[in-house]
């Protein structure tokens, strides 16, 4: 191959990768977005600003702020809370173990997500919210479903809300509860 056919190749590709860049960018974008706008389970990419608790994130999307519940998880609930004295009896221990662990719930979450990108999905529609407002998501960081992972390490609870990952919640609970961590521990202060 001689420099100029070289040369010409090298153009060819060069023009070629431009092509597919402006395509991708200018061209394909809006029939992405609008195949997104389509789509059942509506998607976004946001920022945690704040972890108010073990399931309650406040989220920052295109710079507007909203509240947003995990779908499928309960978390311990924390000092103050109306519902804390519902909760414990409702899982038969003590109240305040149980709010021990809901800071323990939330600093871990905190740890692990404030201030990272998330990626959130409705999966109960894009206007579903629970009784106080706040928007029912699915969140993921770096691909990581976050209730997955806090049901895996036993530090939240299902709920009884019907979602599409409930199956798979379900069994992370049991497994949780079969190895007896987190909120399964053989220590933790039982009124039974």
């Amino acid at each position: 191959m001689t420099k100029r056919q070289s040369r010409i190749l090298v153009t060819v590709f060069l023009v070629v990768l431009v092509g597919f860049c402006l395509l991708f960018t200018f061209g394909l974008s809006p029939w992405l977005q609008r195949a997104a706008e389509r789509s059942d389970a509506f998607a976004m990419l946001g920022k945690c600003m704040e972890v108010a608790s073990g399931d309650v994130l406040r989220i920052e999307q295109d710079g507007e702020e909203r509240w947003v519940r995990l779908v499928g998880i309960e978390a311990p609930r924390m000092e103050g809370d109306p519902a804390l004295a519902e909760q414990a009896a409702r899982r038969g221990v003590d109240p305040a173990w149980l709010m021990r662990q809901g800071r323990v719930t939330r600093n871990t979450l905190s740890a692990w997500i404030h201030r990272r990108g998330l990626y959130i999905t409705y999966p109960l529609g894009e206007d579903a919210r629970d009784e106080e407002g706040r928007y029912r998501v699915y969140a993921e960081v770096a691909g990581i479903d976050i209730a997955r992972k806090l049901l895996q390490g036993g530090q939240v609870y299902t709920d009884d809300t019907d979602h599409p990952r409930r199956d798979i919640y379900l069994a992370h609970e049991e497994e949780a509860r079969e190895k007896e961590i987190g909120l399964w521990r053989p220590d933790s202060v039982s009124l039974l």
